[in-house]
């Protein structure tokens, strides 16, 4: 029994076809653009993504023909992202993505009318200019006629759904990434809805993660070349998707979602710790899983900082790794020093993540002496991202969150090498799963529990996720990590003030 999970990134989509077992049969991707009018702005074509997912669902079709007929398809959709549409379902503009940073007024406004500990125990996410919210009331101050004409305020998921089989529908996770939904009642938020004067009519239906919804249209069905009456399948976030496809579906279980960005998450049986936690800048939302939370971190610069290195000082590894028909990334990984590096790096290319949220925080380079070479540079970025992670592990486990397996997902972790850094540094046993698509294997469990195969959505995450390789701690280093991860704590504060200062005289450069 195969099934396709469908994943709607902010770059790329990817059409993955699954068999029962967990085992990818066949992947299709293709990117669609991120249109940027203006700095800050990130928005797309509403009708490019549309062409984008039907182009890779029909190669994908193509290549089951030789399996088996795929019976669902499953969504696992990037957050945030909102598409306006009338009442004739046709877009009004393009699609505002959940990168976009334009709507930081909106959200000043949000926390003085409703407090920003309200918004997050609202919906479990912190108030900022991502959220769903603080787009829709940008429109609405900004672009009032668009905003009078707009029927439906849909995210990807509930978009596409529409689009295949005209039922827009949105799964617990997604909905708590809009700031619209209340978490306890899993219902729209009346306060909210009354404040942008739109009401449940104009948003999705809201269903749990694993859930039939319907069929796709036969059109549409016949246009993509998949079989007749194959189900929808309500999916999730793409990030609690990744989490259920590393099989973090228990407490003490972590996902490291590793990419251009890092995620870092624990699942929960409740969020009453995760309010507890100061300042409230850790997303705490409803699990793809039933009954269970899903409690992040989010650190903005992992594989970006490596791709900073490669852009401005790899122009030689990029010619010989082109040369040599090799991937550039390992091959400059593959130059880092074999031991701790003796300088330290702040990783702040775009701010912080979690757990300050400084968008006005800056990198830095601390400790070159006329010695230091690309080697040590190379080692002290692999570093730099394990130390900031650490220190958001740090304050769950402060808070008697324990974690006693890290299962690592995505891009970063074909890097043993980097995967080593990790283990060492954190001090933890860190897990490879036998995919790197996780969030598509996700969507593969939620598609195959929807159609039976499975009691429940643990039972499906045990068998079809499999644990490829475990890196354990080298203890050769770590007294030496341990002394290089106190001086890393005190590299932000001690920089914050001249960093904010650097901020501002940025913020004044002509261009």
């Amino acid at each position: 029994m195969s099934v396709i999970g469908l994943d709607l990134g902010t770059t790329v989509c990817k059409a993955s076809l699954f068999n029962d077992e967990g085992n990818l049969i066949f992947l299709e991707r293709k990117e669609y653009p991120v249109i940027s009018p203006y700095p800050g702005w990130a928005e797309q074509n509403p009708e490019e993504v549309w062409k984008t997912v039907k182009d890779v669902l029909k190669i994908t079709a193509t290549h089951s023909r030789n399996y088996s007929p795929p019976e669902a398809i499953c969504i696992s959709a990037q957050g945030e992202a909102v598409v306006f549409l009338d009442e004739n379902l046709k877009p009004l503009r393009r699609n505002i993505l959940g990168m976009d940073m334009r709507s930081v007024n909106q959200v000043e406004k949000l926390k003085e009318k409703f407090g920003k500990d309200w918004l997050y125990k609202l919906s479990g996410v912190p108030a900022h200019p991502i959220t769903t919210l603080a787009k829709v009331l940008w429109v609405k101050e900004e672009q009032a006629n668009i905003f009078r004409q707009t029927s439906y305020f849909l995210c990807y998921e509930d978009f596409i759904s529409m689009k295949l089989g005209g039922i827009a529908a949105i799964d617990y996770s997604l909905a708590c990434r809009t700031m619209m939904f209340d978490i306890e009642r899993k219902e729209w938020s009346s306060r909210i809805l009354d404040y942008l004067q739109i009401n449940p009519d104009n948003l999705a239906k809201i269903y749990p993660s694993g859930e039939i919804i319907g069929k796709i249209f036969p059109k549409i069905a016949r246009e993509i070349g998949l079989p007749s009456g194959v189900k929808l399948v309500t999916g999730g976030h793409d990030v609690t998707c990744a989490a259920l496809g590393a099989g973090s579906i228990r407490e003490g279980i972590a996902a490291d979602i590793v990419g251009t960005a890092e995620i870092f998450g624990i699942t929960l049986e409740n969020r009453e710790i995760a309010l507890d936690i100061q300042p409230p800048n850790f997303a705490c939302y409803l699990h793809v899983v039933p009954h269970k939370f899903w409690l992040m971190t989010l650190n903005q610069t992992c594989g970006l900082l490596l791709k900073w290195y490669r852009d401005t000082f790899g122009q030689r590894e990029a010619e010989e790794a082109m040369k040599q028909g090799i991937d550039v990334f390992s091959l400059i990984v593959n130059q880092a020093k074999k031991d701790p590096a003796n300088i330290l790096i702040l990783p702040h290319l775009v701010g912080s993540g979690t757990p300050w949220i400084d968008a006005k925080s800056k990198g830095a380079i601390l400790g070159l002496t006329i010695n230091t070479d690309k080697s040590e540079v190379i080692r002290a970025i692999m570093e730099a991202v394990v130390y900031e992670q650490k220190i958001n592990l740090d304050i769950f486990e402060a808070h008697n969150l324990p974690i006693r397996e890290i299962r690592a997902v995505g891009g970063g972790t074909k890097s043993k090498t980097w995967l080593q850094v990790r283990a060492d540094i954190l001090n933890k046993t860190i897990t490879t799963v036998h995919t790197d698509e996780a969030s598509c294997l996700g969507t593969a469990i939620l598609a195959q529990y929807a159609l039976g195969k499975y009691f429940s959505i643990q039972e499906a995450a045990k068998k079809m996720v499999k644990v490829r390789t475990k890196i354990i701690p080298n203890r050769t280093y770590t007294n030496d990590y341990k002394q290089r991860y106190q001086l890393f704590n005190k590299i932000y504060p001690t920089l914050k003030q001249i960093n904010h200062l650097i901020h501002n005289m940025q913020r004044k450069r002509k261009y």
